[in-house]
């Protein structure tokens, strides 16, 4: 079975997906093209990533810094600004956007409407979303392409049913969508572990440390040979000892999980053998609540 968003998901992202500022990320090379940025801020990209309010999560996911490459310089812009100068600059920009392979670029292929975007955001077969843009146009658009979105990059939506046993404070939350950006694995495990006391916990972005500490509090060890009770916790850690993920395991083979901390990432609940399989190249660790 696959995971559908609602509408109510559907229209959350759609005022979410695309940030209020523009950004454009460019190579130093084509500061040398005469454009003209007296009406932008061009911020050189190590002082970017290390600005307070471009290192919001909304930005972040959005754009998805972890992907952007060969950008030295990012232009930051009211969202009218890429409409106002001139086409031929516009291209320059917008084509470095698809070489550089940040977010909000997709696959021409993705979009069953092409005739509602403007040609000028078309650019060597992928479509480039500015804020402005995506502001006009219609919600049934919208609908269409994060839709595909979330199938095509996102996740499968594959998921198992919910078992009877299944704890209440999760039924809320399995297999379904969020609406916010950030919330990650190690949040959806800390709000297990809570047995739902703290709903805010699974919004949350959480780091390693924090996830680490917070075991603690909650009286779990880490330990290696036993077979799993429900509520023990698995985790996947790489060759630096980071670890990469976690679920709650609900019993009878199956876990609470959420893989990625995008809104397109559902919470949801996977047999073993899914989960096992796409952190079988990481290190299995599991902890369990003691008394």
């Amino acid at each position: 079975m696959k995971i559908k968003p609602t509408k109510k998901d559907l229209l959350s992202w759609m005022d979410s997906y695309v940030p209020e500022k523009d950004l454009f990320f460019i190579s130093k090379e084509l500061l040398n093209n005469e454009i003209d940025f007296t009406d932008v801020l061009l911020m050189p990209i190590d002082e970017f990533y290390n600005h307070s309010t471009y290192g919001q999560v909304n930005y972040v996911n959005g754009y998805e810094y972890w992907n952007i490459k060969n950008a030295q310089y990012v232009i930051i812009a009211e969202k009218e600004w890429i409409e106002i100068i001139s086409e031929e600059e516009k291209q320059l920009i917008l084509n470095s956007q698809v070489l550089s392979e940040r977010g909000l670029v997709l696959p021409v292929t993705f979009i069953h409407e092409t005739e509602k975007i403007p040609s000028s955001y078309v650019v060597n077969g992928h479509v480039v979303i500015q804020r402005s843009m995506w502001e006009k146009l219609d919600e049934s658009f919208k609908e269409q392409l994060l839709t595909t979105v979330v199938y095509e990059w996102w996740d499968k939506g594959e998921y198992e049913e919910s078992p009877k046993s299944l704890p209440s404070f999760l039924k809320p939350f399995a297999n379904t969508f969020g609406h916010f950006q950030g919330a990650n694995c190690l949040a959806a495990v800390l709000f297990a572990i809570s047995k739902g006391k703290q709903e805010w916990f699974i919004y949350e972005w959480i780091h390693q440390k924090t996830f680490l500490e917070k075991l603690k509090q909650y009286h779990y060890e880490e330990f290696l040979d036993e077979g799993l009770h429900q509520a023990d916790i698995v985790i996947w850690k790489d060759e630096n000892a980071i670890i990469q993920h976690a679920a709650y395991y609900i019993g009878e083979e199956l876990y609470f999980n959420k893989h990625g901390q995008t809104m397109f990432n559902p919470w949801k609940i996977l047999s073993k053998e899914q989960l096992y399989k796409e952190w079988e190249h990481l290190t299995l660790g599991k902890y369990r609540q003691r008394n």
